[in-house]
């Protein structure tokens, strides 16, 4: 991937997200996106999946150490943003970057990859719903990122949330932070970013 192609793609991301949404916070910052670009090119991953892609920043960013034969498949069901992340995919020549328009919940039992990295950036009242859904769907010794697990500091001070989507995020960090088959670890970046590595020995409930 062109470095000067991907840095052009995302700065007509970063404008157009402020220009036209009134959620730009919801798009990931310099940092983030830098830590995503670092990673996907450690892994070096052959298939990924983004669950939210929103207006494509953190796509692009994870797409920057895709392998030559490799496939991003990127998921989101509001139809109002396509225009910006179709045309960004353009400009950084991301031709192997497959956008889904539809419920995640309902396409990811279709998808038929395994895949290196799994990143988690949507509906936060889902997020446990979503880890079981893909963990399988995750190589053995593969990674499942979630983003805004720190929750502006509600899941660090809120002992009783009322609100469904703090609750969802507390839900999901006690499951994956006991969960066996795993290692975590919440970086402070942003909103708290978890990274949690499958084991490669890895075994999911009612698997022998």
């Amino acid at each position: 991937m062109n470095p000067y192609k991907l840095r052009e793609a995302l700065s007509f991301v970063e404008r157009e997200t402020h220009l036209r949404t009134k959620s730009y916070r919801m798009l990931s910052d310099g940092v983030q996106g830098e830590f995503l670009q670092a990673f996907s090119l450690m892994v070096k991953p052959e298939n990924v999946l983004e669950i939210g892609t929103f207006t494509g920043y953190a796509t692009l960013c994870l797409y920057r150490g895709l392998r030559e034969n490799g496939v991003l498949d990127t998921v989101e069901i509001d139809d109002e943003l396509t225009d910006i992340y179709t045309r960004a995919f353009q400009i950084a020549g991301a031709d192997r970057i497959h956008p889904h328009l539809q419920d995640a919940a309902e396409l990811i039992p279709r998808l038929d990859r395994v895949y290196d990295i799994v990143y988690i950036d949507a509906d936060k009242r889902l997020y446990p719903t979503f880890y079981d859904m893909v963990f399988d769907k995750v190589r053995p010794g593969g990674y499942i990122l979630a983003d805004n697990v720190i929750w502006s500091g509600k899941t660090a001070s809120d002992t009783h949330p009322t609100d469904k989507q703090t609750a969802a995020i507390m839900e999901f960090n006690k499951k994956t932070a006991s969960d066996p088959r795993v290692k975590r670890l919440v970086l402070p970046i942003r909103d708290g970013l978890a990274l949690i590595h499958k084991k490669s020995d890895s075994l999911s409930p009612g698997q022998f």
